[in-house]
């Protein structure tokens, strides 16, 4: 089965999560003005990949438009013609990339809640889901996904990302939110919101590139696949959930 993202990428459910996570494509948005050729979509697309290193790096406030423009190489107007004043400036860049985790995740929980039985999706099943497509894009995509999963590591950590993360990406917590209930239906909201929050910080953690696991373990996992590390990852939290509730499935 294929299905088309907000980006006009076609991802296949049954290769989600194996296949090396897609490149972003331009919004398609459009400003009034001259027309868009192939030159003006390139150099979108380096104001956006320049954007989203130095917010990753400097943080929102120490990162400035003309801080973009150099390192897009571009001119200062062009960082406004084509996206505006900063705030929107960010919104898109943190838009590209999280369309694409919420389709591949939407689409999982879709194929998960149909083959559920009795109605109940796995909780091993929801939390690989939910953290597949981060983990192994962050592991295994292009540069720009590692820089992303830096930049979504300082949001989480910051009032600005209260409001960012809030809106491009808790309509799909609030789904997965509702199968864990369903999963742990003895357990109050509370913990399962709490449990869920822990299992987001883990998995930014484990994306964060520190290096600290190699040193820890005397460069024993310098070179362990991201796969290895999302597989217990999602063990860990797999059990952590069950205990809310001392599930057994």
């Amino acid at each position: 089965m294929q299905s088309i993202d907000g980006l006009g990428n076609e991802i296949s459910l049954e290769t989600a999560f194996e296949a090396t996570p897609p490149t972003p494509k331009r919004q398609t948005g459009k400003k009034p003005g001259r027309p868009k050729g192939k030159s003006s979509d390139q150099t979108r697309e380096r104001i956006l990949d320049a954007a989203e290193r130095l917010f990753a790096n400097e943080g929102y406030d120490g990162a400035t438009l003309r801080d973009v423009a150099a390192a897009a190489d571009v001119q200062l107007h062009a960082v406004g013609y084509h996206f505006g004043p900063k705030d929107i400036l960010f919104d898109t860049v943190i838009s590209r990339r999280s369309v694409i985790m919420t389709e591949l995740r939407m689409n999982a929980l879709s194929a998960a809640r149909r083959a559920a039985v009795g109605g109940v999706v796995p909780i091993e099943t929801l939390v690989r889901d939910y953290i597949s497509p981060f983990v192994l894009s962050a592991g295994e995509g292009d540069r720009g996904w590692r820089t992303y999963a830096a930049l979504m590591g300082r949001l989480s950590n910051s009032p600005l990302g209260t409001e960012i993360i809030a809106r491009h990406y808790d309509a799909t917590a609030r789904e997965y939110l509702k199968e864990f209930s369903r999963a742990l239906p003895d357990v109050i909201e509370a913990d399962v919101i709490e449990g869920f929050s822990a299992m987001v910080a883990a998995m930014l953690g484990l994306c964060a590139d520190t290096g600290r696991p190699a040193r820890l373990g005397q460069s024993k996992i310098a070179h362990r696949k991201p796969s290895d590390s999302l597989e217990t990852l999602v063990r860990f939290q797999t059990a952590g959930f069950k205990s809310l509730g001392n599930v057994d499935d």
